[in-house]
């Protein structure tokens, strides 16, 4: 038989000394990788028996929770295809209950989703296209101003500006800044 695995669930809450959720003494818990197979072997039929004898109290671990929630799923009513949520079955005393988002309905009307797929990619196009022409407006407007066109920031915002260094000086810019280019 080989080593016992670590019984620790990775959520530590103390009462007495003891963890209720794996059932380990602090001194157990503390001392787990300094003790032998045998030692911690031990200690791991004892917590699993502290753990039983605390009931209720004990926290559960990952694997139970998981567990819990599948068995409330195969155990939860249908709930109607039109409501918003599905409530976890609340017999397992897990405290509030879980809300679900519903799937999504199933397209009844072919025809109507592909018109609004098509309409979708059309307001995209626009979007798009809506986007260039205000980069394009912004270029002619630093050309009007005597700027060159990439600096178009520059002349919509004069304040904005970004203060260039003068060959041979040394940028004000954070090296990491430098560095990325900008």
């Amino acid at each position: 038989m080989g080593a016992a695995s670590n019984p620790c669930t990775g959520v530590c809450k103390f009462n007495d000394g003891l963890c209720l959720s794996c059932g380990r003494l602090r001194t157990e818990k503390k001392r787990w990788k300094r003790m032998d197979k045998a030692e911690r072997r031990h200690v791991v039929t004892q917590a699993a028996a502290r753990v039983t004898a605390l009931g209720d109290q004990a926290i559960p671990s990952k694997k139970a929770r998981r567990k819990a929630k599948k068995q409330a799923g195969a155990l939860a009513a249908r709930h109607a295809p039109a409501s918003p949520v599905r409530v976890a079955a609340n017999s397992l005393d897990l405290g509030t209950p879980a809300l679900t988002a519903d799937a999504p309905l199933p397209v009844v009307d072919h025809d109507a989703a592909k018109a609004a797929r098509r309409a979708w990619k059309k307001a995209r196009k626009h979007a798009r296209k809506a986007k260039k022409a205000a980069r394009k407006a912004r270029e002619a407007e630093a050309l009007a101003r005597g700027l060159p066109p990439h600096e178009h920031a520059t002349a919509m915002r004069p304040d904005r500006a970004r203060q260039r260094p003068a060959a041979g000086e040394v940028s004000q810019q954070p090296a990491r800044r430098r560095a990325a280019g900008n």
